[in-house]
């Protein structure tokens, strides 16, 4: 069994006022509430660093993966609560000097980067909000590959925010032999408030796995909205836990037997003869 936390917050463009809101949050946990961080995964936001600015702003801040000022202080979280720290998205950069990639970096509880994930879906959508017109492909790099780590409760599948409406991606997840799927996200007030918990909790029963979401919450610095309501779901869509409009740390156990147990006594993985493909 293992402990995952969803970090709810409403993310500012000032990168140390974001991380020291994430030190401050992970304090309050461990201190004042008496939780045992040590061995948890705690998932942080998309673009936790880094929200609300102008378009260009993540650009600016885009570091090499594996290396930069941001990473070494998430890797000094992690280690000093013990953690594996699913960070969100955060800039990285790519090929394409005009471009960067949506990151999402995994630091073990010594404060190794594990893992990491580039967004393969990108939100290029119209919706009727104070934003409008959202153009990811315009700053962002889209990825290919699909990313897995390993925990004492087995392995843990990546995706982020808008991947979260594409089943084939989990499916395919599942298929490596995830037990769990954390899900950093920015779901808009409008498509949130519509879809998010059908959809994370219909990707958690249709693949029989622990669903951890973290979302940005609230009204930001350039108006963007978002809808909060970070979870915890069982493989059976069950909601352990609901931040709702709250900002901060929110956890619930995750039960690998129960797991198991779901799984085989429906084995819909085994009998699915329509299994999807990463193209």
């Amino acid at each position: 069994m293992i402990n995952a936390f969803v970090l709810q917050m409403t993310s500012t463009p000032d990168v140390k006022e974001n991380l020291a809101f994430v030190r401050s949050a992970l304090l309050e946990k461990s201190r004042t509430l008496g939780a045992d961080l040590h061995g948890s995964i705690v998932v942080l936001p998309e673009c936790f660093a880094c929200f609300g600015g102008k378009d260009n702003l993540n650009l600016g801040i885009a570091e090499e993966t594996g290396n930069g000022p941001v990473q070494l202080e998430l890797a000094d979280i992690a280690k000093e609560f013990g953690i594996y720290l699913v960070a969100g998205s955060f800039p990285t950069k790519s090929q394409n000097k005009n471009k960067f990639l949506a990151t999402c970096l995994v630091f073990d509880p010594i404060g190794v980067l594990i893992a990491d994930y580039q967004k393969i879906h990108l939100f290029d959508v119209e919706v009727d909000d104070n934003t409008g017109s959202y153009r990811e492909s315009d700053s962002t790099q889209a990825g290919n590959k699909l990313v897995v780590f390993d925990t004492p409760a087995g392995k843990v599948g990546v995706a982020i925010c808008y991947d979260l409406r594409f089943p084939g991606l989990f499916q395919e997840l599942r298929s490596l032999g995830t037990n769990t799927i954390v899900l950093p996200s920015a779901f808009t007030e409008l498509t949130g408030d519509a879809h998010w918990l059908p959809l994370i909790q219909a990707r958690a029963i249709e693949n029989q796995l622990y669903m951890v979401a973290a979302n940005q919450n609230g009204v930001h610095q350039n108006g963007r909205e978002t809808f909060g309501h970070s979870v915890v779901v069982s493989p059976w869509g069950n909601i352990l836990v609901n931040a709702e409009r709250q900002n901060g740390l929110f956890g619930a156990a995750l039960d690998m037997v129960k797991l198991q147990e779901i799984r085989s006594k429906m084995p819909v993985f085994v009998h699915n003869q329509f299994k999807s493909r990463l193209v």
